[in-house]
């Protein structure tokens, strides 16, 4: 399908569509219901694709690769088990893996032990606002600061800059919604500092440098094609359309995160029955616009001028503009 961004914000008073749909979507297919719950198979693979990383890492040390070798590894091999991870911790995000929310808790922060930096536990809490506030303004950290389209979002080299380095922008975006204080956040970042102390000193440098390269890479550094899921999920290529899902083959690697209307709807359905919702209701997803392709949209984001940190449909939070009424009278 061709695109059409606005440069600019497309404002909304409609609630998100999501909250609407899925009540369709339970009315026309009850048994959607059934596909809702736990996926405990996303445990084992916490440990393996934590296993995977650490051998490689083992590997790229003991056999003294250059960095050239690491580098290809980490952006060929390494960032998309780190993805793997990243979707892993999205999961348990939503309780999707074990009954026990503390069990849940516990796997989240292993998947996130190979990442080096210690970042699921506040994942976790601004992406549970994401689905609360989809796309308000302030609330919902996923929507770029004005500072951040004012530097970053009109020119090409800016908006390169912008999504090749997208985590650290978004976490000091993050700073304007404070985490409240949490045990999960301490053992968080305890527990990556240990681990990356004991990578340093039990396998070598070279070994940690893959790790947080494969880290960074899964997220977008260097443009690689995986950071498209940043512009792929809400960018309005389509407006007043907010969501949007990705059905290329790289969901074959990403266990099914491309279903991102399908996971708006229905937040409680793990990621393998994800394509079995779209396959049950095909008359809800076949008529949006989706994408087929991260490349390309990585080269529309950059090239397209039309394309800025504003392109999206929003909303003002609740009450804002009855507040703001106020003021004026």
């Amino acid at each position: 399908m061709s695109i059409n961004p606005p440069s600019d914000y497309v404002r909304t008073s409609e609630v998100q569509i999501h909250w609407a749909r899925r009540k369709e979507i339970l009315k026309a297919h009850p048994e959607v219901e059934s596909l809702q719950g736990k996926e405990p198979i996303s445990g084992f693979l916490v440990f393996l694709t934590l296993g995977i990383m650490l051998g490689m890492a083992y590997i790229v040390q003991t056999y003294n690769w250059n960095w050239l070798a690491i580098i290809l590894l980490a952006y060929c091999v390494g960032a998309f088990i780190g993805h793997i991870q990243w979707v892993l911790v999205h999961e348990l995000t939503h309780d999707l893996v074990m009954e026990s929310s503390e069990w849940n808790t516990f796997l989240l922060l292993v998947s996130n032990l190979s990442h080096i930096i210690p970042s699921a536990v506040s994942f976790r809490y601004h992406h549970r606002n994401h689905h609360a506030y989809l796309n308000e303004t302030y609330n919902d950290m996923d929507v770029p600061s004005l500072f951040e389209d004012k530097i970053f979002g009109h020119s090409i080299i800016g908006k390169a800059t912008w999504l090749s380095f997208f985590s650290v922008l978004q976490s000091v975006r993050t700073l304007r919604s404070p985490q409240p204080f949490e045990w999960a956040l301490v053992f968080n970042v305890v527990g990556n500092v240990t681990f990356s102390i004991w990578v340093i000193y039990a396998l070598g440098g070279k070994a940690f440098g893959f790790l947080l390269l494969s880290s960074l890479l899964s997220i977008g550094l260097l443009l690689h094609p995986l950071g498209a899921r940043w512009i792929a999920e809400h960018w309005a290529v389509a407006p007043p359309q907010e969501t949007y899902s990705y059905y290329g083959p790289i969901n074959k690697v990403a266990m099914n995160i491309g279903y991102h209307n399908e996971h708006h709807d229905f937040s409680r359905i793990p990621w393998s029955n994800l394509p079995k919702l779209k396959a049950i209701a095909p008359e809800f997803y076949e008529a949006l616009h989706s994408h087929s392709s991260y490349v390309y949209l990585i080269w529309a984001f950059i090239m397209d001028k039309r394309f800025t940190l504003r392109s999206r449909v929003v909303r003002w939070p609740k009450g804002y503009v009855e507040k703001e009424a106020k003021k004026e009278n």
